[in-house]
């Protein structure tokens, strides 16, 4: 007796502890979904989360909430056309569903109503076009993943819109958020647009991205990468009809960002081939960075731009908004910064020859002392840039031989082509291009008020007369 006794109690005492580790993990889920839904607001003021409702019960749970536009009245209600009711079917832990060891797993799903789910079904072939399952664990750690199925519509033009899915897992905690998303393949094709038909597609796009940290994804820093397997743009003429076509391929891309003193600096890689019509660039590489960007002041006056900031209702006049001392105290506070935006480089090879340019734009040396003056005056004392090309002299030849034959001017190429020698050796003669074994040269910058082209200083005013005789014209 004493034996059943004891396993009897080994089984309620079991029972007792599943029973209060579900109420304890459901108390645990409630506030995290909650949390999640404060943050989302937070972080994008373009939304509005409404209508939000959490039905608890000891095993399972239903979270219902409304996003909306931030801008739709508060009464508009879930049928409003910009609102989108999610539904979250959680199970409790310890053992959530009997399918494994966890605090949780939640289901997500749209919430349709029948009109809407039968939208679904016509386009999508389902009335379940989204889901996604995520497990979380004791800590509050999760995993998610969740897809959209794939699609194909068409207009009463004959416009065609194929959307290839898109699949991905997210894995979220206190310490990071990673990310893995694949998209097969999306085009848009519409042959009735004017003023020429128009085609745009992609294929074999995936990413892979990691911020550290918690927090706004803007102010995290993070690495990520991602490979694209081939996009087109092709138009059609709207005079002539003739069809041109820009690709790139084999486009891998990478970067990295990193954060000092709420400071965020970024390098960016892409490396990848494409075809310009019937020419192909056998080599595309692009590196550009920016340095000491301010993040957080920057996403205010975004929302200040975009009329987010509380402006429901009311257009800001532009000229009066950009004029207003928040949004003047936002650029200066970003200026303090003394950041930097640049393409380092841009390198462009077609067979064996390659262009290059490189450019950089930012703030020097900027004080309090700066702030109190006007922006455009503290911008022309503190403000810099440089921009350097290099191209084939040939490539200019082509160019212009090639506009020469579309324009309906073949015959007068050779004439188009004496021309741009003329007025190359002109530009060559005034020192604004050097050229040097075939290529052409071009370097530009401008610093503390002053600019210069090949180190040759710009608008200058000339040096005062000597001795009576009448004043030199500025240089350059």
């Amino acid at each position: 007796m004493k034996t059943a006794v004891v396993a009897l109690g080994v089984v309620v005492a079991a029972c007792a502890a599943y029973l209060g580790t579900a109420v304890v993990g459901g108390q645990k889920v409630e506030k995290h979904l909650r949390a999640a839904s404060a943050s989302a607001q937070a972080q994008w003021p373009m939304i509005r989360i409404t209508d939000e409702k959490y039905d608890r019960g000891l095993f399972a749970a239903t979270h219902t909430f409304t996003v909306r536009g931030a801008c739709e009245p508060a009464d508009a209600g879930a049928s409003a056309p910009a609102a989108i009711t999610i539904v979250q079917h959680i199970k409790h832990g310890p053992f959530p569903g009997l399918a494994g060891f966890g605090a949780a797993t939640v289901d997500t799903e749209l919430a349709l109503d029948a009109a809407s789910r039968q939208d679904a079904i016509k386009l999508f072939g389902t009335d379940h076009p989204f889901t996604a399952h995520t497990d979380v664990a004791f800590s509050g750690a999760s995993r998610t993943h969740f897809s959209i199925v794939r699609f194909h519509t068409a207009g009463p033009q004959g416009e065609q819109v194929d959307f290839g899915g898109l699949t991905g897992d997210l894995d979220n905690s206190d310490n990071a958020l990673e990310y893995d998303v694949r998209l097969p393949a999306f085009s848009i094709a519409d042959a009735a647009s004017a003023p020429a038909a128009l085609h745009v597609g992609l294929k074999g796009m995936h990413v892979h991205a990691r911020a550290e940290g918690s927090g706004d994804l803007m102010q995290r820093p993070g690495k990520s990468q991602g490979e694209l397997e081939s996009m087109e743009f092709a138009m059609a003429a709207p005079d002539t009809g003739a069809a041109h076509k820009i690709g790139f391929s084999q486009v891998k891309f990478a970067q990295d960002t990193t954060i000092d003193k709420n400071l965020m600096s970024a390098t960016a890689r892409v490396d990848g081939v494409g075809q310009i019509d019937d020419t192909r660039l056998d080599r595309i590489e692009l590196v550009s960075t920016m340095k000491r960007f301010d993040a957080a002041t920057y996403q205010g006056l975004v929302r200040k731009i975009v009329g987010t900031d509380g402006q429901c209702g009311k257009k800001p006049d532009p000229a009066k908004l950009m004029a207003s001392q928040d949004v003047q105290a936002a650029v200066l506070q970003m200026l303090a910064a003394n950041p930097e935006v640049s393409i380092d480089k841009l390198v462009v090879q077609v067979g064996n020859d390659h262009a290059e340019l490189a450019y950089a734009i930012g703030v020097d040396g900027f004080t309090a002392n700066d702030a109190k003056l006007p922006l455009m005056a503290s911008l022309m004392t503190r403000g810099y840039g440089n921009l350097k090309v290099k191209l084939p002299e040939q490539w200019v030849q082509k160019s212009m031989n090639y506009i020469a034959q579309q324009s309906g001017q073949a015959s007068g190429a050779s004439n188009q082509a004496a021309m741009v020698d003329l007025m190359l050796g002109k530009v060559i003669d005034q020192g604004y291009v050097v050229r040097e074994e075939g290529m052409l040269r071009s370097e530009m910058a401008f610093k503390a008020g002053h600019a210069t082209i090949n180190g040759k200083p710009v608008g200058r005013p000339a040096a005062p007369p000597a001795d009576g005789a009448p004043a030199a014209a500025a240089s350059m």
